[in-house]
């Protein structure tokens, strides 16, 4: 049995950036890690879409990755906290009213996947760009910045480049001709100083010929392009393959506020299909794992019960680093978005310096990336001053910013509303922090006991519990010492071996007749 691994969107994901998302940088270490698990008895090897967007090509994973390796390592610069307020007009744009479908648009709408995916995204980024430059300064150079990927993408296209089909961001770009090389063909971010990276090499530039019995495995984002379902299908049909698939969540689905409309329409039309075609369906977390059940009863899709595989942690190395310079703090790692919550820290932050001795109040930090959907919550922090200079940002932390910020903090805070999982709830437990987190979805199953939870949409219950953490260190320090003695982060490595475990055993069982007791007991896979 060959295991065929699919990374097209991650190839995708690191040609317009150097740093991982979330599911990106998991996607990653598992592959690292299957990479690893090869045999003669059962070979693992990776492959990418063909423009045609129907067949699948081999590419040389040890390219791959020290490419990747190499741009993340590069950013490993010193933990700074964001930049004072700028003056600006801070006002949000009133909501435009949703216009007809333009000409132009229906125009764009016959376009191929592969030349409408850029297009498309320029025209975003100049419109966004707009609105951003009356919202912050800071808000106007990420912008800008997507601007200019998004101009390349669509200038390589005009050259004559192709991309992979159908996929979004600022795309992978390859030359007709045989042999392809890798899409990874320029720096990563304009405003960082990660080197060119070197073509990778595809094996023969032909379409793969698995075997039956063979798997596909999908862990990625397959969903953009509208075509993966029937690229799955018809490989199963014509190779007689089985095909294995990671769904993180149904966020698009279920929380339609939290996503782009069109990322939601594109989510649902592969949601269904891919989940009836999967021999192998797994997910990261029982919640998910409930929410996929529910999903396909009400469509009356068939599906195999979904296997959960545990989650590891991007941390091994926990070498002491220097403290930072705004302690005391209390941490919040996350993306900034409307989801995560963000909106629910800053005005808690405001009680407590409207309620306690400025002194007793810690600082807040905010480590990520700025979203999407949080003009308003930054024009509140900027008009606010940073609350006086007690909340700091740090965006789009490198892994060594991020350990330095875990290792010196209270303890971290994670008041998300829904999540997959909840990777900083295991990243902070990794590094002995405890977590005051949301009660909802799987986040406790991230946290376990040793967190304490609020709820999310209650700011009396989050004031009180995190108010106590701050107050009474003794808490936390109960709650360090039981995470130094009882918890065991498991590894990339783990990941890796369960979905190879898991697949060694066959096509996983049908749900069926699964009655609603049982789906809460879905054994983990390991």
């Amino acid at each position: 049995m060959t295991i065929w691994i699919d990374i097209e969107d991650l190839l995708v994901h690191f040609y317009s950036t150097s740093r991982p998302s979330g599911i990106q940088r998991l996607c990653f270490e598992i592959y690292r890690e299957l990479s690893r698990s090869y045999t003669e008895d059962q070979p693992i090897r990776f492959i990418r879409h063909l423009p045609n967007g129907r067949d699948f090509e081999e590419i040389y994973w040890p390219d791959v990755e020290q490419h990747i390796s190499s741009a993340v390592a590069s950013q490993h610069a010193a933990v700074e906290p964001a930049p004072p307020p700028v003056a600006s007009d801070t006002s949000a744009p009133e909501p435009p009213s949703t216009p007809p479908v333009s000409s132009l648009r229906q125009w764009g709408r016959q376009l191929p996947a592969d030349v409408r995916a850029p297009v498309a995204a320029f025209v975003r980024a100049q419109t966004n760009s707009g609105q951003a430059l009356r919202a912050s300064v800071r808000m106007a150079r990420m912008a800008l910045r997507a601007q200019r990927h998004a101009a390349r993408a669509l200038l390589d296209i005009l050259k004559g480049g192709r991309r992979c089909a159908g996929l979004g961001g600022g795309g992978a770009l390859m030359p007709a001709a045989a042999p392809v090389p890798s899409p990874m063909l320029q720096p990563a971010n304009d405003d960082q100083s990660a080197a060119v990276m070197a073509p990778s090499k595809i094996v023969n530039g032909r379409p793969i010929q698995p075997e039956p019995g063979d798997v596909i495995l999908s862990i990625g984002a397959s969903w953009p392009g509208g075509y993966y379902a029937a690229m799955i299908a018809a490989a199963k049909e014509q190779y007689g393959v089985r095909f294995a698939v990671m769904i993180y969540d149904l966020i698009p689905l279920n929380w339609p506020e939290w996503a782009v409309k069109e990322l939601r329409r594109q989510f649902i039309d592969w949601l269904g299909p891919i989940i009836g075609l999967a021999d192998n369906l797994f997910t990261i977390s029982n919640a998910t794992a409930v929410d996929i059940i529910a999903f396909a009863e009400r469509e009356g899709i068939t599906i195999n019960v979904p296997q959960i595989v545990p989650i590891g942690v991007t941390f091994p190395d926990r070498t002491q680093l220097p403290p930072i310079q705004f302690q005391p703090y209390v941490l919040f790692v996350s993306t900034i978005e409307t989801r995560k919550n963000h909106i629910l820290m800053f005005r808690l932050w405001r009680r407590m310096l409207n309620s306690l001795p400025r002194e007793q109040v810690p600082n807040l930090v905010f480590a990520g990336k700025i979203g999407w959907l949080t003009q308003d919550l930054m024009a509140q922090i900027e008009n606010s001053s940073y609350l006086e200079g007690k909340l700091k940002i740090v965006e789009s932390p490198s892994d060594r910013d991020l350990a330095s910020l875990y290792q010196h903090c209270l303890f971290t805070v994670f008041p998300s509303f829904y999540e997959g999982w909840g990777l900083p709830v295991t990243e902070s437990l990794t590094f002995g922090k405890t977590v005051a987190a949301s009660n909802r979805a799987s986040v406790p199953e991230a946290g376990s006991d040793f967190c304490v939870y609020f709820d999310p949409e209650d700011m009396s219950d989050a004031y009180r519990v995190i108010t106590q953490l701050i107050l009474e260190p003794e808490r936390v320090a109960v709650l360090e010492a039981r995470i130094a003695r009882e918890f065991y982060p498991p590894s990339w490595a783990d990941s890796a071996a369960a979905i190879i475990a898991a697949m060694e055993s066959g096509v996983a069982q049908p749900v069926d007749a699964m009655v609603p007791s049982r789906v809460a007991s879905l054994s983990r896979t390991d």
